[in-house]
């Protein structure tokens, strides 16, 4: 048989291990218990949290509004582009007939002969669609490189347009029915002072209309009269010369009326054929 030799104080802290050992591992398995020291020891916070509202019914304090105002950005134009006005179409504008030109806005070269065509008045031109209207003097100009067409009242046109050419150059008048009649006018004037008796090479008149033009000035030096047999009150009959040592006068009769004198072939012939000849002599 064993002997308890334990003693009174060995049974006292037998005791007192048993029951630090049994608060050790209660304190383990329980987080309910706490050790006294780490309590004492913990630091303790300065605030106190307010558990007593529920989370749900927490609200987060309201931020203040910005004092600065936001600036009013402008509204983007969503309508549709407004296309550029059209202008109305306008009508081509009527081309002009080469007779209603002004040969004044023409450049004129001093070194060129002046070969003047004056027409007459539309009634008595050449009836001839083709021609566009003016007579058929216009066809025999367009035939003639360098020449010029002038309607019958245009007289002070054509003399300023003469007096720009050189004085060796030659000067060529055709002038039909009342055309006819102003470049027998012309040659009047140019036998002057005022535009230094300026020498008229070459004046061709087809049924020069007027009573007063059958007397041809000194400074023409050939001149062609061609005229219709059936109208005597248009014309008064052969010019003559006033000077016949001045001027070489050719007379042309034709059974042909006024308005057809200017169409004919043969007058057209003789017309080209005498201008030829002069713008040959001068060169």
């Amino acid at each position: 048989m064993k002997t308890d030799v334990t003693t009174y104080g060995s049974l006292l802290q037998s005791q007192n291990r048993a029951k630090a050992a049994s608060t050790a591992a209660a304190s383990k398995t329980d987080p309910k218990i706490i050790d006294p020291k780490l309590l004492k020891n913990a630091v303790q916070p300065d605030y106190k949290v307010d558990l007593s509202r529920s989370a749900s019914t927490s609200s987060l304090p309201s931020l203040p509004t910005p004092s600065v105002p936001t600036p009013d950005l402008p509204k983007p134009d969503l309508s549709k582009p407004k296309l550029p006005e059209s202008k109305p179409e306008t009508s081509k504008p009527e081309l002009k007939k080469p007779s209603e030109i002004s040969n004044v806005l023409e450049k004129v070269n001093p070194k060129k002969p002046a070969i003047v065509f004056i027409k007459g008045l539309d009634v008595f031109s050449s009836p001839s669609s083709s021609e566009r209207g003016y007579a058929g003097v216009g066809k025999i100009a367009e035939a003639i490189e360098g020449s010029r067409i002038y309607g019958w009242d245009q007289k002070d046109e054509i003399i300023d347009y003469i007096k720009k050419v050189n004085s060796d150059q030659p000067i060529i008048l055709v002038g039909h029915s009342f055309g006819g009649d102003t470049a027998h006018e012309v040659t009047e004037s140019l036998d002057s002072l005022e535009h230094g008796f300026r020498k008229v090479d070459l004046l061709i008149t087809i049924d020069a209309v007027g009573f007063d033009n059958d007397i041809i000035p000194q400074n023409v030096k050939n001149h062609l009269n061609v005229f219709g047999e059936k109208d005597y009150f248009l014309n008064d009959s052969p010019h003559a010369p006033r000077r016949h040592e001045m001027t070489n006068v050719k007379n042309m009769l034709s059974p042909l009326d006024h308005t057809e004198l200017d169409d004919d072939k043969e007058i057209q012939y003789e017309v080209v054929n005498l201008i030829k000849e002069t713008l040959a002599k001068k060169v």
